[in-house]
């Protein structure tokens, strides 16, 4: 249960301490100083108990460390500084003024220089929605992650103010659910937040979710989306901010009811000329031929092909520079050579084989194209990620013998153990057979691998089970086996029901999901397991105990975690048997981030640019 708010005294003042150390006060009120010292506020409302606290500084943090610490520091753009231009586009936003005041001017109008998201944000006032648009590759995500940025620095200091929060749109198109409900699954599968939590902050409007990829919705569901964020803005009186490629923005039939819209304006030439002078690497040559070539300079207006520009064709000749007038060819040409030049970039430590390294980021492109993903967790692999029907029909067999298989042979050594061989052989062979088999069938009917990551022992919960149940089987079997019996069942039934967790980890790793679900699933068996075994004990049949708590600890393990770890493992050795993915794809993924193909965001990795994944997905994969 939450903790009761209590106030504090000024004596508890100067012993309040937050990271790594301890926490005097049960209320906090406060106003946080360098991250790890805070002091307390008696009159600032609303109050928070100190659980409530460290969740919100845990998020605060991971949002810092995966966007801005890990993609907003470390992109491309950050080597060296451009100020991008912007521009209000009240015309991109559905007004409903505008419908009675018809004079109203709706053209775009250029903001001044140095004009700055967070400026533009705090002018828009209560209940705050912001549109940012712009081109392909032309800062939008940057602009939104410096917004997300002096948010988070505001909400460190304040805990009056909403947490940002950043999402990424393009998964929402998978369950196609009100938007509440899908910031709750995305809250509790990319920051580890309990769901409970989750529904906490959203129905108490305590989040400022920071909405970047509405074009990587799938297109035919991009109009549906903007219908759900205008009813929860409606529903919700949410403060929201969401980001678009202009184009594809445009091509809806539906319009964000937000109250601002800003346009990330494409460089000036002037500005790409400063840029280059600025970098103060050897680009004499690219420098010379983006004097004259038009292709090349409209490519280059864009903040992210300047970058890649920059990377490739450091030190080459502008004789050796490609030259082609279609603009989308010498784009593929780029992204060729700047993959080329990141090959020699690291060429120390070169564990895979490039032609590997290319087909392995090819395959991943193509299946995160193909599923509207941004963010690629490992232990977010399903089986539709198989090619065909082969592969899955592998899958389900293969998956559904392990399964079976770990069974029977859990089962078989009860029976004998229980009734010897002879008992085995002739009456249980049968049983055994027949669990095994509708064990290997429901792995393959039920595809989707759904981790168990988030585990907590409620022990009042459970308490109060063994309680209930001791008094129920005590009226009924006598004070004795009513403890024996409340004692397994008021375990087995608070582990279903009693499992809860009101705090949100602070730590993620790659795959984190599954290796999480394999120790809940043995931590959950052994429980069980270990409580039977202890029954068997008081009651004088120990083998018995150690029966049942063999077949029920297997029951209670692989529902909580086990399946999911065996669909897993499967998987992923199909995948590997066919050339998809190495064996150790951590250490792969590492490898590609090193060589700045992708980007590191928590536990799981994003390609350095949409565009860039976009231009591997179209790379034919060779059989």
């Amino acid at each position: 249960m939450p903790e009761e708010p209590r106030k504090v005294s000024n004596n508890n003042l100067q012993n309040s301490q937050f990271a790594g150390g301890f926490v005097n006060a049960e209320t906090v009120n406060a106003h946080q100083i360098g991250g790890d010292i805070y002091n307390i506020a008696l009159n600032q409302q609303p109050t928070l108990t100190r659980q409530e606290y460290r969740n919100r500084q845990a998020l605060l943090n991971k949002v810092n460390t995966f966007w801005v610490k890990g993609v907003l520091e470390k992109s491309l753009y950050n080597q060296v500084l451009i100020e991008l231009g912007l521009e209000e586009r009240p015309d991109a936003i559905a007004n409903p003024l505008s419908v009675i005041v018809e004079t109203e001017d709706s053209s775009p109008q250029p903001l001044p220089a140095g004009t700055k998201i967070i400026d533009i944000f705090n002018q828009i006032g209560a209940g705050r929605t912001l549109l940012i648009l712009g081109e392909p590759g032309a800062g939008k995500t940057t602009t939104l992650l410096e917004l997300t940025r002096d948010l988070i620095t505001r909400a460190q200091q304040d805990i009056n103010l909403l947490i940002p929060v950043v999402f990424n749109l393009s998964s929402w198109a998978n369950k196609r659910q009100k938007i509440a409900d899908w910031l709750v699954e995305e809250l509790n599968t990319f920051y580890s937040v309990p769901k409970k939590i989750g529904q906490d902050w959203v129905r108490q409007q305590e989040l400022l979710p920071l909405l970047d990829g509405l074009d990587e919705v799938k297109a035919e569901y991009r109009d549906d989306c903007i219908v759900a964020l205008n009813q929860f803005n409606q529903d919700y009186g949410a403060e929201l901010v969401v980001c678009s490629r202009i184009k594809d923005y445009e091509a809806l039939s539906n319009r964000l009811n937000f109250q601002s819209a800003v346009y990330v304006r494409s460089l000036t030439l002037e500005q790409v000329c400063h840029y280059l002078d600025s970098v103060g690497a050897n680009l004499k040559g690219l420098r010379t031929l983006i004097a004259e070539d038009k292709v090349l300079q409209e490519l280059a207006q864009s903040p992210l092909m300047l970058n890649i520009m920059t990377l490739a064709y450091q030190g080459v000749a502008v004789e050796d520079l490609p030259r082609t007038e279609v603009v989308e060819e010498r784009r593929r040409q780029l992204f060729d050579d700047y993959i080329k030049k990141m090959f020699k970039h690291r060429k120390a430590n070169e564990r895979y084989k490039r032609a590997q390294v290319k087909r392995w980021l090819m395959w991943l492109a193509q299946r995160m194209f193909q599923k509207s993903q941004t963010v690629f967790l490992i232990e977010g692999m399903q089986p539709d990620w198989l090619a065909n029907r082969k592969q899955k029909l592998t899958y389900r067999l293969s998956g559904g013998l392990s399964f079976g298989l770990i069974a029977m042979l859990s089962f078989g050594l009860n029976f004998l153990l229980s009734f010897g061989l002879v008992f085995v052989v002739s009456f249980g062979l049968i049983g055994i057979l027949s669990f095994g088999l509708s064990l290997l069938l429901s792995f393959g009917l039920e595809e989707e691998i759904q981790t168990v990551e988030i585990i907590q022992f409620n022990w009042k919960k459970i308490l109060i089970f063994r309680l209930i149940f001791g008094l129920i089987f005590g009226l009924i079997f006598g004070l004795i086996f009513g403890l024996i019996f409340g004692l397994i069942f008021g375990l087995i039934f608070g582990l279903i029901f009693g499992l809860d967790s009101l705090e949100i980890e602070t730590k993620t790793s790659p795959n984190q999901g599954i290796w999480k679900s394999f120790r809940n699933a043995i931590t959950v068996g052994l429980s069980v397991g270990l409580s039977f075994g202890l029954t068997g004990m008081l009651t004088s049949e120990l083998i018995i105990g150690l029966i049942f708590g063999l077949i029920f600890g297997l029951m209670f393990g692989l529902a909580k975690g086990g399946k999911a770890c065996i669909k897993h493992f499967t998987l992923r050795l199909i995948l590997y048997r066919n050339n998809y993915i190495p064996w150790n794809y951590a250490h792969f993924l590492d490898y590609a981030t090193e060589r700045i193909f992708l980007q590191k965001v928590g536990g799981g990795y994003i390609f350095i640019h949409r565009m860039l994944l976009e231009h591997f997905a179209q790379m034919e994969l060779d059989n």
